[in-house]
């Protein structure tokens, strides 16, 4: 008996596709045509972005050829981005306007960094998403420093402004130049959600190389020049990098799906929309109902191959795998002096060791998806 032909859309080519995209030739032979929708044919990896920005890897290193992915796989590529979901009519709308219809869809369009709440955002600073945001950062740092020592603000104080900060600082040292490069941190603590070690190590690795940190400065402006505080202290700046917390898209509140708090798509452990099943996601763009975990790439890396399995498995009516992980995973952070810090629940240490493990296991991760 012959299958009627079904059709799977992939929206979003990050971490927790890549394992299906790699595997897209699985599909054709169960009477899948496949299809994956994204801005560029290339997605960057989160991981290596800072070692990006300083100029120790060249960016084609950091990044994917989805594109190439999934066409390997025998299937069909839209440069694009998907506006609304209809999911009675089972549709996607693409900013395009383009439709095109979908027998069941996974979705994996990351997060973003708040802009909203900080005037003049939008126009005077770079967020750190999408990761290909940090060629800018970097032409921007270059571009200040011909015209003498720039200030340069990295506004948040969590794991992402801290290895921004420590990065920008070795782009300035390679290029022989100089600048006054500030942490701005909300709180009164560098990386809250981390062992107090882990604070005491970052903190000391960036002060001891002049990299100033700004406790309880909650910035409310930012105009070309300078940063401003709700307290109205005004910090001069150059550059302005908002490595702040990130949200999911608004693409499923919009679309009047269930959600969680923050926008995200509420989703079983098995990766399924609560609603409808034939709507899948991974990544930083869900929420499992009921284990919420923290935005980082870590758990789409780890969803990756779950969400494969419980596509084919929903193909072929097979009973799908639930997704299982642990709530704290540990974190190399790339210090940008040839050092990285391993942050744990229990367990911290640093040392170029730390950063060489780092670069092992990222560089390993990259030659994974690499088309022969």
């Amino acid at each position: 008996m012959v299958r009627e032909k079904k059709r799977l859309v992939f929206v979003g080519g990050g971490h927790a596709h890549l394992y299906s995209l790699k595997h897209a030739h699985r599909f054709p032979p169960l009477g899948v045509e496949t299809t994956l929708i994204a801005p560029s044919r290339h997605h960057y990896y989160s991981g290596m972005g800072p070692g990006m920005l300083s100029g120790t890897y060249e960016p084609e290193q950091i990044r994917f050829d989805v594109k190439a992915l999934i066409e390997s796989g025998g299937g069909d590529f839209v440069k694009g981005k998907v506006d609304s979901i209809d999911p009675e009519k089972r549709m996607l709308i693409l900013e395009s306007g383009e439709r095109i219809d979908y027998d069941f869809v996974s979705f994996n369009v990351g997060s973003r960094v708040v802009l909203e709440g900080i005037s003049g955002a939008k126009d005077f600073a770079f967020a750190v998403k999408p990761i290909e945001n940090l060629e800018n950062i970097r032409k921007a740092v270059l571009d200040t420093m011909r015209k003498g020592a720039p200030k340069i603000c990295v506004i948040g104080g969590g794991p992402a402004g801290v290895e921004l900060a420590g990065n920008i600082w070795r782009l300035v040292q390679e290029n022989q130049g100089r600048a006054d490069i500030a942490v701005v941190n909300s709180g009164d603590r560098l990386l809250p959600a981390f062992h107090q070690r882990a604070r005491r190590l970052a903190r000391k690795s960036l002060t001891k190389r002049g990299i100033r940190i700004l406790d309880n400065f909650r910035v409310q402006s930012i105009d070309r020049k300078a940063v401003v505080s709700r307290s109205d202290t005004r910090l001069d700046c150059d550059v302005a990098v908002l490595a702040t917390g990130v949200v999911p898209p608004t693409i499923f509140a919009r679309s009047g799906l269930r959600t969680s708090e923050d926008g995200a798509l509420l989703v079983s452990a098995y990766l399924q929309s609560v609603e409808y099943p034939e709507i899948f996601g991974g990544g930083d763009c869900i929420t499992v109902e009921g284990h919420p975990f923290r935005r980082i790439g870590v758990y789409a890396v780890r969803q990756a191959p779950i969400l494969f399995q419980n596509l084919l498995s929903y193909r072929t009516a097979r009973p799908v795998k639930p997704f299982r992980s642990r709530r704290n995973y540990g974190l190399i952070m790339n210090m940008g002096d040839g050092r990285g810090i391993y942050a744990g629940k229990y367990l911290v240490w640093s040392g170029r060791l730390a950063f060489r493990l780092k670069h092992r296991i990222d560089t390993r991760f990259m030659s994974q998806f690499r088309l022969p």
